[in-house]
């Protein structure tokens, strides 16, 4: 049972007042895991993938369609750190039960694509801006990573990701 099924009005209040929280100190702060707090964000705010686009094959599709984005910005947050990689995801393909990036410079790495347990598409305000993102969430309720949309050098979002990322958002929701 989802630990929002008690705290959802007050999360909801909360998010409501701030939705530009980070979410994991939020998830921590409250008791609850990271995937109960995009749940509880404002509905105008989260899409959630349906149906068979929550499976090993709708991680696949997500980072190949992310590839073909340039640069973005991949974030992992751990207790020990927020880990920030800015440039383009590489391409990848499924091997020995990992999703393996194959770039040989910048990002590259094997995910655990099955652990993948949800597709979030977020459109939200952080840091007094508009920010767009692809939360992947793990079984636990944890997020994976986070993609978010690429920026100019006025830090505006770059309108081609954004409607790349609307694209790939109407699809899987």
């Amino acid at each position: 049972m989802s630990s929002t099924m008690t705290a959802a009005p007050d999360l909801k209040a909360k998010l409501e007042a701030e939705p530009g929280v980070v979410i994991e100190t939020f998830a921590d702060e409250n008791g609850v895991t990271c995937r109960d707090v995009v749940e509880a964000m404002p509905a105008s705010m989260i899409r959630f993938a349906k149906g068979d686009f929550t499976t090993t094959a709708a991680f696949v599709e997500v980072m190949g369609d992310v590839a073909t984005w340039g640069d973005v910005t991949f974030i992992v947050h751990t207790d020990d750190g927020i880990f920030e990689f800015g440039g383009p995801i590489p391409p990848g393909s499924e091997a020995r039960n990992y999703y393996n990036l194959s770039g040989a410079k910048g990002l590259h790495g094997h995910l655990r694509a099955e652990r993948c347990a949800g597709i979030c598409f977020m459109e939200r305000p952080f840091f007094g801006r508009l920010s767009a993102s692809i939360l992947l969430f793990n079984r636990d309720g944890g997020i994976m990573f986070k993609i978010f949309v690429g920026r100019d050098d006025k830090r505006e979002l770059l309108p081609d990701q954004l409607a790349a990322f609307r694209k790939l958002a109407d699809r899987m929701c």
